[in-house]
């Protein structure tokens, strides 16, 4: 086993990698038409800038890689309140807006969506909290209230930019990482009940909400209106069959289904490599996570393997949801598949995570490696 263990890093490296390359590939086949439309002719557009941004991502990693982890502690509540400085930014001149939410902040040389720095500073700033006061996880002043204080300023700047998918999934990785941190389960049991009230009040007030959940409960009510991305997404699933169209010959890139190379693109995966295509993603990333839980399940430091931890859930939530909407198992919640949809910041935060991740797994000076898991409890003293 230790032998496996060792080339794990390399194993989940090479499948990001390939996650990386097939996600350029299908950026470009899905992002033709529209390209073309809107850039004149430009067909290479997305596929140019997704290229631009994989290589400024894997630079990230690299330097992630090699970050002092120590350097990583001291700097995490700097980096957190960093975050939370660029979701306030967001409501001056610099913010801007799309289709109706105010979420994306441009400062000119960079154009990013501060709520997934935020998914990983929020990490970095609990696993840091919980390693000084690891012998008191358990308690309810230092193991409760002040971690949900922490998560609670970040969700409620994220919440006030109209963006209701991204804090439900850091509530979700983080009350996970309390979980695994040693918080009680009572705590975690009254977080779950607020979270989700709170949910069910941003979904009752925003009435495009409303339509989305209607929408996935019948999409045929509305099937020209709401219900049309998820109609249009399941006919270019069904439309592929066993093995597809094949690569570059799909029809509703055609500008049918709108988001095709975005949150939108497993539907593409479904219409051009068809029903073993969609089968290959869906157990690469069942793969990477089942490594990640393995390394993580290695380190002993408080701190990495919270941390660790909470990069496997955020990758693996993601994922999870973003299959779900496009097979219309959830509802619309407007997040993209990881490595593989169009995007510039959310990859690159992505891969600079990954490269985090491997390092705190490779950091064997400072990071003992045991056999104890990163579920184990951490009993209060």
């Amino acid at each position: 086993m230790k032998a496996i263990d060792k080339i794990l890093p390399w194993v989940f490296f090479c499948l990001i990698l390939a996650l990386c390359s097939f996600g350029a590939l299908m950026v470009y086949s899905s992002s033709v038409y529209v390209a073309e439309r809107i850039y004149s002719g430009n067909q290479y557009y997305y596929f140019k800038r997704e290229v631009m941004w994989l290589i400024m991502g894997f630079g990230a990693m690299a330097l992630m890689y090699k970050i002092p982890i120590d350097l990583v502690k001291r700097m995490a509540p700097i980096i957190y309140l960093a975050s939370l400085l660029f979701l306030i930014m967001v409501f001056t001149p610099l913010g801007v807006t799309v289709n109706g939410a105010r979420r994306w902040l441009n400062l000119g040389f960079l154009r990013f969506q501060p709520s997934e720095a935020l998914k990983y500073s929020m990490i970095l700033i609990l696993a840091w909290w919980y390693e000084r006061v690891k012998r008191e996880s358990g308690s309810f002043i230092k193991g409760a209230v002040i971690p949900a204080c922490i998560m609670g300023m970040g969700l409620a700047l994220a919440l006030a930019g109209r963006d209701l998918g991204t804090p439900l999934l850091i509530a979700m990785v983080g009350g996970a990482i309390c979980f695994a941190a040693g918080m009680k389960f009572r705590y975690i049991a009254v977080g779950i009940v607020t979270v989700g009230g709170l949910g069910c009040y941003y979904i009752i007030h925003e009435p495009y909400r409303v339509k989305r959940i209607m929408a996935f409960l019948n999409p045929m009510a509305d099937p020209l209106g709401t219900g049309y991305q998820n109609l249009q997404a399941l006919m270019a699933i069904c439309s592929g069959k066993l093995t597809g169209l094949g690569i570059g010959n799909s029809l509703m890139k055609m500008e049918y289904l709108p988001e095709a190379h975005t949150d939108f693109i497993y539907a593409v995966i479904g219409e051009e490599l068809g029903f073993c295509g969609s089968a290959a993603v869906i157990a690469a990333f069942f793969l990477l996570v089942v490594i990640m839980w393995r390394l993580v399940s290695k380190i002993d430091d408080t701190f990495c393997r919270l941390t660790a931890f909470g990069i496997a859930l955020v990758i693996g939530s993601q994922a999870i949801a973003n299959i779900g909407v496009v097979t219309a198992t959830l509802p619309n919640k407007g997040m993209g598949l990881p490595f593989i949809s169009y995007g510039g910041s959310s990859l690159l935060f992505l891969l600079g995570a990954c490269g985090l991740f491997l390092n705190m797994v490779k950091n064997k000076p400072k990071v003992q490696l045991t056999k104890r898991s990163v579920v184990s409890r951490t009993s209060a003293r």
